[in-house]
Order: structure tokens, then C-alpha cells, then sequence
């Protein structure tokens, strides 16, 4: 016999989603302001069926619909659906016989504009914040908490309707009411560029800061803006980091201390900024920040992700040689509470990419595999037409599955290192035109030079090649092929140097000679942890190193650790 111990509630159980059996009130049906009523508990028994039971014969092309009441309505009627997975126009169903895979293209499952409906009706008696103007970034006081307005309050419900909470809808400009994604509760970001997101009370200010009065405060949020928002926004179209989180910041105390500390720490760096500001910022900020990622309402909130992701940036600033997975917790549990659908689309799905090459700059650093579940998210490994911006995800993905190979705990198994190299293939051969190099130019010999010098157009082709790289780097050192005994073992071990060579120096030589985008050469320093020992001639080894030194002093980007690695490796160590 065997026994459901726990039973969800009716509610959490109608649209398929998780319930945490808090009571009286479980925290999906509390955030939205819904009655929770208990689900029918039920045990399910094993047993053996006589010897001449009759079976009813069925026929092979079988299709089975859910009957439960909301889906029954909409199988007969063709209207919308409140089941965050009923099939839609925009989300592709299972064939019949087929199997459900996160191989999902981007297409199939982006929000449009038809499947988008308003969740807030005048019957509500409530409507979400009108959009302001913001058209000044201005200064501000040293101590946004203290300001009138600034009320942290503890928890209530909500003024939202929607049955998951998963994202804070952005009102629409015209009306003032939010706008909700048919099934997935995705932000539809029409009319971008004047909208702000509603958020719960507890955490968000009445009117919003500006304008400011502190001038060092606003050299702070403009040298975000203009120097370190462009490192998230590599992959992103809509540049949600430069545009929208300065605006949301706004009105958001925890956010706009985020912002403030990644800034003070990194111009204390690069300047001579003061070393001491940014701890007072980012301890404001944790105060707050750390007790809510333990409310389901306020792990679902894309503005609070948004301060995790920066929160974790000036981690990588300040603990390059110890624990750097301090942040990647909140990430994951951020991932985790969405539903894989919400996060298509808006900050979240920014915040989602972000949080991701964090997670695999950790990963190739430390040598394990990807910590965030990339099977609960809808990420797109296919090969088929898309924009660069998505080309380049599919390469980022494409590296994380190659960790997760390499360094899993079950080690390289033969049938995925196949299938990974068979897609490293299909994506260098497949990928758009735009990822051609706009200009190259082989390493001078004469001139000592080590890298070749490589011009790309757009900051999504670096980070999409350069990733690339970095999954062949890998393959390539893991390949399974690679004889372990024989008279072919040197030779096959040679061609795989070669090729590991050649792929570091063109990955440097990218960095080196992209230098508007920081993170190029970022992701040229994951490249030199991986294989930088294995070159052996003395300029080579001098010119990675001066990779890694332009990274921390020109970027703040500690790479001491590293540094000390390969010099120890090339036998720099017992030279001094």
C-alpha cells in the first residue's frame, strides 16, 4: 500500500502548482488574496486484479483531456483558462504520443499581445500606482529607509488578483490597470519605456525618491547606469538594467541600496572612492532583504531578483577567493518559486539570464557543475532561425549542459559527450552571419603578440562565441575518444593541446581587443583558469597573464587566485 502523506490545496491542486501546506492559508492562495480550501486527502492502494478480469480493448491514437472543472469550460467553450499550464495559441501542446521537453524554442512559448488580458477590474475597488516620469536622475539622500513614506511593514496580502504571484504585472500607461499573460502570469512589456512595476507594500516606498540631494549618491546610480549595468545587459534587447531597474529603484529602498553598494565597491577599486560606503549600503540592504527570501510572496517578486543578481555582482568584486556562492542561493530559490512560463519575458527573464553566467562563472572557477536547475526553465537548445540575442542564450546554456557533463557526479558519460559535441557543431555551423568577426587579424609573431586581434559588432556576439569556446575547451579536454594507452595516445593527445590553444587565443584576443564590452575579457580569465597552464612558452604565459591583471585593475574583477594557480603551474613560484 502506498499513501500521499500530505495533500496541497484545492486551489494550488485546480491550476497544478506547488503548495507549501502552510495553514489556515497556504502562501500562494495568502500573496493573492484567494480562499484556500483544504484538498481531498486520498491514498492510493497496490492491488492484484483476478485472474479473469476483463480488459476493455483500446485503440493505439488515444487522446486524453483533463475533465476538471475550469479546463472542462474551456475545452467546450474555447475561453481563457486561470491554469497556468492549459494549453494556449502561444504555448504548443504534446502530441498524442509524445513526451513533454524543455527543449522548447523561444518562439513557441513568448508572450503576445493577443493572449494578454487585465486582471484588475473596476469591481476590484483597487488599482495598481500610476506610472510616473522619470526624467532626472537627480541626487539622493544618504538614507533612502529614513525618508517619509518609506514604511516597512510586515507582510500583507497583495492588492493582485492573479492566481500565482509569480511576476508584478506592469500597468499599462493609458489605464493604470496591470497586464497580465494569459496563462503564465508573464509581464507583457508594451509601452516598455513608461512603465513600473506595482509591487507588494512591505517593500516599496509611496512616491519615489526623486529628485535627489545627495550629489555622491547620484554619481553612484549614474555610474551604474553608464558603466556596470552594461555588464548584465549583454544578451539583452530591452537593456532592463540600464532602463528599468534604475527606474524601479525609485521606489524601491533594497534595490537602490544595491545599487549604491556595487557602485561605491567598485569605483573604492578603480578610484578613490570611499572604501567604507559600500558596507553601509549593502548591510542596509541584507537587513531587509535576507528575512524575505522566506515568504512565497516576495521570492516571486522580479524586482527583488533583480537586487539578488546585483547583490551578487559585488560579491564577485569582494570574494574572488572564497566562497562565492553566498547570493547563489537566493538565485536559485528566485529560480525555483517561478513558474518555468513566468519567467519568459521582462525583468525576470533578464534577471533569469544573468543569474545564470553568474552561476557558470562560479562553476568553471570552482570546477563543478551548474547549480540552477535548467530543467525546471523553459531555455531553448534547438538550432532554428532566432535573434542573436537568442543565439547567444542558446550557446550560454549550451556551456552550462557542458559543465554539468564534465563536472557532474556521475562523470562524462559517452552518450551525452556525443550528444553535446554533435550540438557544439550544429551551433558553430547554423549560427547567423552576424557572429562572423567584423574584422581579423592574426597574432604578429615578430611583434611578440600572443592573441589575434577580433572585432565583433555587438556585445551578444562576444559573450555567445566566447562561450562557445569555452564548451570546446571543455570537450575537448573530457573527450572520451582520446585513447588512454597505445603509440596513438601522444599523438591524439597533441592535436587535443592544439586545438585547446588555439581556442584560448582567440578567446583572449576577443576580450583583449573588445574592450568596450568588460565582460569579454571576464569570460577570457574563465578560459585561462580552465587551460591557461598547459602553454609553455614564456611570452605566451607573460601575455595570459596580463589578461588577468587588466581584469582586476581595470575592472575590479579580483583574479589573484588564478594568477597564483598558473604562475605555480608554469613554475614561476620557485623563480622568486
Amino acid at each position: 500500500m502506498t499513501a500521499r502523506a500530505r495533500t496541497g490545496c484545492q486551489p494550488c491542486r485546480t491550476r497544478h502548482l506547488k503548495c507549501d501546506h502552510a495553514t489556515p492559508q497556504c502562501g500562494r492562495c495568502e500573496a493573492s488574496n484567494r480562499e484556500c480550501t483544504k484538498g481531498y486527502p486520498y491514498r492510493v492502494y497496490k492491488s492484484k486484479f483476478a485472474d479473469d478480469q476483463k480488459w476493455l480493448k483500446t485503440t493505439n491514437d488515444l487522446t486524453f483531456i483533463d475533465e476538471t472543472e475550469g479546463l472542462s469550460n474551456s475545452h467546450e467553450s474555447g475561453s481563457e483558462s486561470d491554469t497556468p499550464f492549459a494549453p494556449s495559441e502561444d504555448r504548443p501542446s504534446t502530441p498524442a504520443g509524445s513526451t513533454s521537453s524543455s527543449h522548447i524554442p523561444r518562439s513557441a512559448v513568448s508572450p503576445s499581445l493577443s493572449s494578454i488580458r487585465l486582471i484588475l477590474d473596476s469591481d476590484t475597488g483597487q488599482t495598481p500606482r500610476s506610472p510616473r516620469s522619470f526624467t532626472s536622475l537627480g541626487t539622493m539622500n544618504p538614507s533612502i529607509l529614513d525618508k517619509p513614506g518609506a514604511k516597512i511593514i510586515s507582510p500583507k496580502p497583495p492588492i493582485f488578483s492573479n492566481d500565482d504571484f509569480v511576476q508584478l504585472p506592469s500597468p499599462d500607461p493609458s489605464t493604470g490597470k496591470a497586464f497580465v499573460e494569459e496563462d503564465s502570469v508573464a509581464l507583457a512589456y508594451e509601452g516598455f519605456q513608461n512603465s513600473i512595476a506595482p509591487p507588494p507594500p512591505s517593500i516599496y516606498l509611496d512616491t519615489p525618491v526623486w529628485p535627489l540631494t545627495d550629489p555622491s549618491e547620484a554619481v553612484l546610480l549614474r555610474h551604474f547606469v553608464q558603466n556596470l549595468a552594461i555588464w548584465l545587459d549583454l544578451c539583452d534587447p530591452m537593456q532592463h538594467f540600464q532602463v528599468e531597474v534604475p527606474r524601479r529603484a525609485g521606489i524601491c529602498p533594497i534595490l537602490l541600496n544595491a545599487i549604491f553598494a556595487l557602485s561605491a565597491r567598485h569605483l573604492s577599486h578603480i578610484g578613490n572612492y570611499d572604501s567604507f560606503a559600500s558596507n553601509r549600503y549593502h548591510d542596509e540592504c541584507l537587513k531587509y532583504l535576507i528575512p524575505m527570501l522566506n515568504n512565497t510572496a516576495t521570492i516571486s517578486d522580479e524586482t527583488l531578483f533583480a537586487a539578488t543578481i546585483i547583490l551578487r555582482v559585488l560579491e564577485e568584486i569582494d570574494l574572488p577567493d572564497s566562497d562565492l556562492q553566498g547570493h547563489m542561493l537566493g538565485i536559485q530559490v528566485f529560480v525555483g518559486a517561478r513558474d518555468p512560463y513566468a519567467i519568459r519575458g521582462g525583468l525576470s527573464e533578464a534577471a533569469f539570464w544573468v543569474g545564470l553566467r553568474q552561476e557558470i562563472y562560479v562553476a568553471t572557477v570552482k570546477q563543478k557543475s551548474v547549480k540552477i536547475n535548467l530543467d525546471q526553465c523553459l531555455v531553448d537548445r534547438s538550432v532554428e532561425p532566432a535573434s542573436d540575442f537568442e543565439w547567444a542564450n542558446r550557446a550560454v546554456v549550451h556551456y552550462a549542459d557542458v559543465l554539468n557533463c564534465c563536472f557532474g557526479p556521475e562523470g562524462v558519460a559517452f552518450s551525452k559527450w556525443v550528444e553535446l559535441k554533435d550540438y557544439s557543431e550544429k551551433w558553430q555551423e547554423m549560427k547567423p552571419s552576424s557572429f562572423t568577426p567584423i574584422f581579423y587579424r592574426d597574432a604578429n609573431a615578430q611583434k611578440r603578440e600572443a592573441f589575434p586581434e577580433v572585432w565583433y559588432s555587438h556585445a551578444c556576439h562576444i559573450i555567445g562565441v566566447q562561450h562557445h569556446k569555452l564548451g570546446q575547451i571543455l570537450l575537448a579536454i573530457f573527450d572520451p575518444k582520446i585513447p588512454r594507452v597505445g603509440g596513438s595516445r601522444s599523438t591524439a593527445i597533441k592535436s587535443m593541446e592544439e586545438q585547446i590553444k588555439q581556442d584560448l587565443r582567440e578567446l583572449c584576443g576577443i576580450g583583449l581587443y573588445n574592450r568596450w564590452t568588460p565582460p569579454g575579457i571576464f569570460t577570457a580569465s574563465m578560459g585561462i583558469a580552465i587551460c591557461g597552464d598547459r602553454f609553455d612558452i614564456r611570452s605566451d604565459q607573460e601575455a595570459l597573464l596580463d589578461v588577468l591583471v587588466r581584469t582586476e585593475n581595470d575592472h575590479a574583477r579580483r583574479t589573484t587566485a588564478v594568477q597564483n594557480q598558473m604562475k605555480e603551474a608554469w613554475g614561476w613560484m620557485s623563480e622568486d
